[in-house]
């Protein structure tokens, strides 16, 4: 590319310089305005013109620079074949110009606490999803890096919904592509009502020796409500309490007592951690919901609570 002043360039050809700014803005002289009052002119169109008045290009005053391409690099020779988008098929979502309102501003990347952990980068994830690189992004694990956080979707200036597309890739990978704890998760959950395993008898008698410890511990009169009908609290429980942190369940349990509160425990399906939303298996979660729905109704209850 050729850098030129029109000023210089005028008194060179032995033009007055409006008419070389005429050339420009009509279209005759091809050249792109860039700072310092210059202008870019392609080598062949800088030849052409200096021919037009009988002028040997090597002979006029003028500044080379490499050829750039529009992110301002040099351009260099392409290696190996272009990347090939597919189709968008609107396989992670009903409508596949879902995300076209992405501004790819990165402000996604920036809240994202795992950012360019093993190159994760979640503006990367909907792009991908975006230009059709499907098979690409279900072969990455990066969607398993993620923890569904959300803080991505509390910076898109746009709304992207950012974890619900992680959710669909998820969803869309081979069940024995989970990763391993989660799956047997899940597959514990389907078998067992809860995610650990945890048998019924031993969740009784777990719960009556922390009632018991309680007592001990100055809570007078103590008892834990299971299984107990037209309470109007159902509460649930995360299986890693029970399994893990069985002193941690007695922290709720006191506030419950000391607000007289009514409440109820049930002794079956109990758990309220749904680990089909971390794996991507709707009807997983659609199964932990159903199991919480019939417990609202045998015990007749009216208000669920979750684990914190």
């Amino acid at each position: 590319m050729i850098v030129v002043q029109i000023g210089r360039l005028a008194e060179q050809l032995g033009v007055h310089r409006n008419t070389i700014r005429n050339w420009i803005r009509s279209g005759k002289l091809p050249a792109r305005s860039v700072p310092g009052k210059r202008y870019l002119i392609k080598e062949e169109e800088f030849h052409k013109l200096c021919h037009a008045f009988g002028l040997d290009p090597d002979t006029i005053e003028v500044r080379r620079v490499p050829m750039k391409n529009d992110e301002g690099r040099e351009s260099k020779e392409l290696e190996g074949p272009l990347a090939e988008l597919g189709p968008r098929t609107g396989l992670f979502r009903e409508s596949p110009q879902w995300a076209d309102v992405c501004l790819t501003c990165g402000s996604c990347a920036s809240a994202c606490p795992i950012s360019a952990v093993d190159g994760m980068d979640p503006r990367k994830v909907v792009r991908m999803a975006v230009l059709g690189l499907e098979k690409e992004l279900l072969e990455s694990d990066w969607v398993w890096k993620c923890t569904l956080c959300g803080k991505c979707e509390e910076a898109c200036p746009m709304n992207v919904e950012i974890v619900s597309l992680v959710r669909a890739v998820r969803g869309r990978k081979p069940r024995d592509l989970v990763p391993g704890a989660l799956q047997r998760g899940v597959q514990t959950f389907l078998q067992t009502g809860n995610n650990l395993g945890i048998p019924r008898e031993d969740f009784v008698a777990l719960c009556l020796d922390l009632a018991d410890e309680l007592v001990e511990e100055g809570w007078s009169g103590f008892q834990v409500p299971l299984d107990v009908k037209g309470a109007r609290l159902l509460v649930t429980v995360n299986s890693k309490e029970p399994f893990a942190d069985p002193d941690d369940m007695k922290f709720l349990w006191k506030i419950l007592y000391a607000a007289r509160e009514s409440w109820t425990l049930p002794t079956e399906n109990w758990e309220g951690l749904n680990w089909g939303y971390f794996t991507g298996d709707d009807e997983v979660m659609k199964a932990m919901v159903a199991n919480l729905v019939d417990n609202m109704y045998r015990l007749q209850c009216r208000t669920l609570l979750l684990p914190l």
